[in-house]
Protein backbone atom coordinates (compact mmCIF):
# COMPACT_ATOMS: atom_id res chain seq x y z
CA UNK A 1 0.00 0.00 0.00
CA UNK A 2 2.70 2.04 0.73
CA UNK A 3 4.84 1.61 -2.32
CA UNK A 4 1.14 2.03 -4.37
CA UNK A 5 0.61 5.38 -2.49
CA UNK A 6 4.12 6.80 -3.36
CA UNK A 7 3.81 5.59 -6.79
CA UNK A 8 1.07 7.98 -6.82
CA UNK A 9 2.06 10.91 -5.47
CA UNK A 10 5.52 10.70 -7.70
CA UNK A 11 2.97 11.04 -10.58
CA UNK A 12 0.75 13.67 -8.99
CA UNK A 13 4.33 15.21 -8.30
CA UNK A 14 5.62 14.87 -12.30
CA UNK A 15 2.09 16.33 -13.76
CA UNK A 16 1.83 19.25 -11.40
CA UNK A 17 5.50 20.22 -12.08
CA UNK A 18 5.32 19.30 -15.67
CA UNK A 19 1.72 21.83 -15.93
CA UNK A 20 3.48 24.63 -13.63
CA UNK A 21 6.50 24.76 -16.15
CA UNK A 22 4.21 25.02 -19.23
CA UNK A 23 2.15 27.63 -18.29
CA UNK A 24 5.22 29.61 -16.72
CA UNK A 25 6.62 28.98 -20.56
CA UNK A 26 3.40 30.33 -22.22
CA UNK A 27 2.87 33.55 -19.80
CA UNK A 28 7.00 34.31 -20.70
CA UNK A 29 6.20 33.95 -24.07
CA UNK A 30 2.77 35.71 -23.93
CA UNK A 31 4.72 38.70 -21.93
CA UNK A 32 8.13 38.49 -24.42
CA UNK A 33 5.94 39.41 -27.28
CA UNK A 34 3.79 41.74 -25.36
CA UNK A 35 6.81 43.39 -24.64
CA UNK A 36 9.65 42.85 -27.16
CA UNK A 37 7.36 42.13 -30.60
CA UNK A 38 8.70 38.62 -30.80
CA UNK A 39 9.59 35.69 -29.25
CA UNK A 40 12.69 34.18 -29.89
CA UNK A 41 12.99 31.12 -32.09
CA UNK A 42 15.53 28.69 -32.61
CA UNK A 43 18.57 30.29 -31.33
CA UNK A 44 21.20 28.36 -34.18
CA UNK A 45 18.51 29.82 -36.88
CA UNK A 46 20.32 33.39 -37.12
CA UNK A 47 16.71 34.99 -37.33
CA UNK A 48 17.25 35.85 -33.38
CA UNK A 49 20.59 37.89 -32.05
CA UNK A 50 22.67 36.55 -29.65
CA UNK A 51 21.46 39.02 -26.90
CA UNK A 52 18.06 38.44 -27.45
CA UNK A 53 18.47 35.01 -27.69
CA UNK A 54 20.22 34.48 -24.04
CA UNK A 55 18.03 37.33 -22.28
CA UNK A 56 15.62 35.01 -23.42
CA UNK A 57 16.85 31.86 -22.10
CA UNK A 58 17.99 33.44 -19.14
CA UNK A 59 14.23 34.38 -18.42
CA UNK A 60 12.52 31.33 -19.24
CA UNK A 61 15.30 29.34 -17.31
CA UNK A 62 14.43 31.33 -14.09
CA UNK A 63 10.94 31.33 -14.63
CA UNK A 64 10.81 27.76 -14.79
CA UNK A 65 13.13 27.12 -11.81
CA UNK A 66 10.74 29.12 -9.51
CA UNK A 67 7.96 27.33 -11.09
CA UNK A 68 9.15 24.11 -10.37
CA UNK A 69 10.40 24.97 -7.11
CA UNK A 70 6.60 26.53 -5.76
CA UNK A 71 4.90 23.43 -7.26
CA UNK A 72 7.71 21.37 -5.24
CA UNK A 73 6.77 22.92 -2.49
CA UNK A 74 3.43 23.36 -2.59
CA UNK A 75 3.24 19.44 -2.78
CA UNK A 76 5.27 18.63 0.01
CA UNK A 77 3.07 20.93 2.05
CA UNK A 78 0.18 18.95 0.40
CA UNK A 79 1.78 15.42 1.36
CA UNK A 80 2.71 16.80 4.69
CA UNK A 81 -0.97 17.91 5.81
CA UNK A 82 -2.05 14.25 4.34
CA UNK A 83 0.49 12.68 6.75
CA UNK A 84 2.28 10.43 4.37
CA UNK A 85 5.40 12.40 5.07
CA UNK A 86 7.71 14.18 2.72
CA UNK A 87 8.26 13.23 -0.78
CA UNK A 88 11.53 11.47 -1.81
CA UNK A 89 14.03 13.17 -3.40
CA UNK A 90 14.07 13.48 -7.27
Amino acid sequence: MEDEEGLIWAAVAAAVTLGASTLVRKALAKGWNARRGVVPGAPGSGDTSWKEAVLYAAASGAAVGLARLVADRALQAARARSGSGPLPPT
